[in-house]
């Protein structure tokens, strides 16, 4: 494992974090202040995940769906790694915990972190906008990720007030013009949104699932320090050049808004159930 990128508030590291040399192990107790993650999904997400294009047909501009099943690119969650990962953010951790799973999974992880020593307080909605149709037509579509969200026991603060655990951003998908880099990737916009709400300037800020680096991107664009890890080496190059960039988002006391648009594009991906 090594340190693959880092500057004055932000480090990437390669390699596993449950390594337990240079893992999450490698952190003292009570070093972290808020985990804001999204694992690998269940055996259920990636047995059933597709993907599919819409486009007009027709002088009448029918829009119809066209579907293929398709490798997430990454392994399942085991049950070890959960259970694993929980006690170590349990061990870590001296206010939030936030992790996305699919709806089904919610509950695996809520059991998990209270097994531990957490509280939970409350499981969170994000609404995918523009997520994709159901393509067999004979179901209802999911259209929504659950994000656990748990708390050491004790008083509780966040920068929300009275805001609902529900958020509403559009997905990030393929257009022309536009590349997603991670499979999985979660907006920007989503992720600056939790770590203000759930985080204050100064703060750290980790990720043992790092991916495409979106919550360490969004902790340096609000002035938190994040730390995180990521075990697949194809992310690690582009995750680098995303760090690297300058800043380009601030909060409305620190300057003016720029740069907080998703991309909404025409590739979709679901799951078949």
């Amino acid at each position: 494992m090594t340190v693959f990128y880092k500057d004055d508030a932000t480090e990437l590291r390669s390699g596993d974090c449950l390594d337990p040399v240079a893992g999450l192990a490698s952190l003292a107790d009570r070093s972290v202040d808020i985990f804001i993650t999204d694992p690998p999904y269940s055996e259920h997400v990636h047995r059933n995940h597709w993907v599919g294009q819409s486009f007009p047909r027709g002088r009448a501009g029918k829009i119809e769906s066209f579907s293929r099943a398709k490798e997430l690119g990454f392994a399942a969650l085991d049950s070890s790694v959960r259970i694993a990962a929980a006690a170590e953010m349990a061990r870590l951790v001296r206010r939030w915990v936030l992790v996305f799973s699919d709806l089904e999974s919610a509950h695996l992880w809520r059991s998990d972190l209270e097994s531990v020593g957490l509280e939970w307080v409350r499981t969170g909605i994000w609404h995918k906008l523009d997520s994709a149709p159901q393509f067999t037509g004979d179901r209802p579509a999911g259209s929504c990720e659950a994000i656990t969200i748990c708390h050491p026991p004790g008083r509780k603060r966040w920068n929300g007030g009275g805001h609902h655990a529900f958020w509403e951003h559009a997905v990030v998908i393929n257009v022309r013009g536009s590349h997603r880099v991670h499979t999985a990737e979660k907006p920007l916009a989503l992720m600056r949104e939790l770590v203000r709400l759930f985080s204050d300037p100064g703060e750290t800020i980790v990720d043992p699932f790092a991916g495409f680096c979106t919550t360490l991107r969004a902790a340096k664009d609000l002035d938190r320090r994040s730390l995180g890890w990521e075990l697949q080496e194809k992310y690690l190059e582009p995750s680098v050049r995303r760090l690297g960039q300058a800043v380009l988002w601030k909060t409305p006391k620190q300057g003016t808004l720029v740069g907080n648009t998703e991309v909404r594009s025409e590739e979709h991906t679901s799951e078949l159930q």
